[in-house]
């Protein structure tokens, strides 16, 4: 493999290489090691590269400003010493499109003016706040009823924007508070602002917000159609929208990817906006290991696939097909001659068939035209025919997941959300999600993140009793088994194989486990420990509560403490044994 120091090109510290790295990438595409130095390099939209690419779960826009971009490179690797890259405005940090066999590694990512601001505050009256925000670590200005923030580009946050609020002392999310939305703002002077929300109930003052100004339109590493990709030992202090994004590819690994506040420029809890690690429709296996998320905006980690619905039958062996969410849409690869692709029916979740594609046809951001190898059964056609009774999903873009030995520090709602047939190990973990640690989903429905469950072990982590301190959507339990169903069928669970074992949960006496259309299911050996060092905050219930479940076993588990009683409630539930 050949060595490329940048310096030997020309490309130094502290200075601008936005354009001179991209030129230096395109012209060695192939075996080739890039070496930074242990310093500053700088990035600004003037000089980047810009793409349209269809991002998912994220805002539609014509293009995307790129950083760093690799395309069709092979055996490659960025070696970055610790080097600290800045950038400014709205940017993609990292660009791969078709690349194999490529590491990332030994970088840290941050803004001068971050994507994300925060404030303290100061008074509280009633259903209003005073609030303070640093005009020196987030520069600001009141217009127009909102506060602009100068990062570069037209950003304000203000009427039903949302905030996160953390205690501040210990920097986690707040207990019991949830989110909460802005009605007003008015400017006090000192850089104070009044806030109307639509509930501060448990904010005190002292407290920390995080404020979310900015659109979700780039991530921090992006990786289309790529394979055997390797990303490790790079921090995020910042970034503008979902951290590491992957879709359409095959075999993933995160190693050592931290995505925390910068502390030492005076940033408590703001830093990267939405989701640490978003993967969408991939194969293979995707790993993530020894990472750390503290103080997100969203979901730590989320694997899913994407639904669409039939909206109109062509002929027998031609749909058209519908994207259904506004930020998951437009895929140039979301089906692929020879993919195998599941029928759901949307109201029980039920699979009702396969075929093969042989051709995907955009036609615009929300619809495609989707062919098949062999005319299709009259069940499937019929239920097309209506527009809103079947779902379609691309089976061959499903992954293994390997999660372990990570740290979900508080962030909003779940730590991992996980919706794919494939084995999935979520195993030495160490949870504070301020909603469910573990959202196990499937959705045809709502947010039509697909992919029903067949076969997960959840073992040997540690969840504490900052989990479940506040509600979320699909936030019943410490870990939840959840989907999107509006009509049930006991006999035919829609999640089957999973086992939760040898883990410890630390709780207020919140649900430790919530299983809704779940077979085969087996809780044991887990010890739950009461505990007291914090007020229950949410409506009691059942420790363990099951609704449609069938072949349930509930066994040699420890309940340690001062519990006001040890229950489970069951509903619609065949073969259950417990030793409750």
């Amino acid at each position: 493999m050949k060595t490329i120091r940048l310096s030997e090109y020309g490309i130094l510290p502290n200075t601008d290489i936005t354009s001179s790295l991209f030129s230096l990438l395109e012209q060695n595409k192939e075996d080739t090691e890039f070496v930074f130095e242990n310093a500053d390099y700088y990035f600004s939209p003037h000089d980047a590269q810009r793409e349209d690419f269809r991002i998912s779960n994220s805002d539609v826009i014509p293009y995307r400003t790129l950083a760093i971009v690799l395309k069709g490179m092979k055996n490659c690797g960025l070696r970055g010493n610790g080097a600290r890259l800045w950038l400014s405005g709205h940017m993609q940090v990292f660009t791969l499109d078709h690349c194999q066999n490529v590491r990332l590694e030994g970088f840290t990512i941050n803004w001068k003016k971050p994507l994300v601001a925060e404030g303290c505050v100061v008074a509280k009256n009633g259903t209003e706040i005073d609030v303070w925000v640093d005009p020196t670590l987030f520069p600001h200005r009141f217009t127009n009823g909102n506060l602009e923030f100068d990062t570069g580009s037209d950003e304000w946050f203000g009427y039903n924007r949302s905030i996160i609020v953390f205690e501040p002392h210990s920097l986690r999310a707040r207990r019991g508070v949830s989110d909460v939305f802005v009605t007003s703002i008015l400017p006090l002077g000192e850089s104070i602002y009044r806030m109307s929300l639509t509930n501060n109930e448990n904010i005190h003052v002292g407290d920390l917000l995080n404020m979310r100004h900015n659109a979700r339109i780039h991530a921090g590493v992006f990786t289309e159609k790529c394979s055997d990709i390797t990303v490790e030992n790079i921090t995020f202090y910042s970034c503008g929208g979902l951290g590491c994004l992957s879709q359409f590819c095959h075999n993933m690994t995160y190693r050592g990817v931290h995505f925390l506040p910068d502390k030492r420029a005076g940033r408590l809890v703001s830093g990267s906006r939405d989701d640490g690690m978003h993967i969408t429709c991939n194969s293979g296996t995707v790993t993530i290991t020894e990472c750390t998320f503290h103080a997100l905006m969203d979901d730590p980690i989320n694997v899913h696939g994407c639904c669409v619905t039939s909206d109109e039958v062509i002929n027998d062996r031609t749909l058209r097909c519908k994207y259904r969410h506004p930020q998951a849409c437009g895929f140039l690869y979301w089906a692929e001659a020879g993919d195998e692709i599941g029928f759901i029916s949307r109201s029980c979740m039920e699979s009702v068939g396969t075929a093969r594609a042989m051709s995907y046809i955009l036609e615009d951001h929300m619809t495609f035209l989707l062919t098949f190898d062999r005319p299709l059964p009259k069940e499937i056609l019929d239920m097309a025919a209506t527009g809103n009774a079947l779902a379609l999903d691309n089976l061959t873009h499903t992954a293994s997941f390997v999660c372990t030995n990570n740290r979900f520090g508080s962030c909003r709602a779940r730590g991992v959300l996980v919706s794919t047939p494939k084995p999935v190990r979520i195993c030495d973990n160490y949870f504070e999600s301020s909603g469910s640690a573990i959202l196990v989903a499937g959705d045809a429905n709502h947010w039509f993140e697909s992919g029903a469950c067949h076969d997960v072990e959840i073992s040997r982590n540690v969840f504490t009793d900052a989990c479940l301190s506040s509600i979320y959507q699909f936030c019943d339990g410490v870990i939840s088994i959840s989907t999107v169903v509006s009509d049930p069928d006991e006999d035919k669970p829609y999640h089957k194989n999973i086992r939760i074992a040898d883990n410890v949960f630390d709780t207020v006496g919140v649900p430790v486990l919530y299983a809704f259309s779940c077979a085969d299911l087996v809780f044991s050996d887990n010890r739950i420990f009461k505990s007291p060092s914090a007020p229950q905050e949410i409506e009691k219930k059942a420790l363990i509560r099951l609704s449609y479940c069938k072949k349930v076993s509930l066994s040699n588990n420890q309940w340690i403490g001062n519990f006001e009683s040890i229950e489970y409630e069951l509903e619609h539930c065949q073969n259950v044994t417990s030793d409750i």
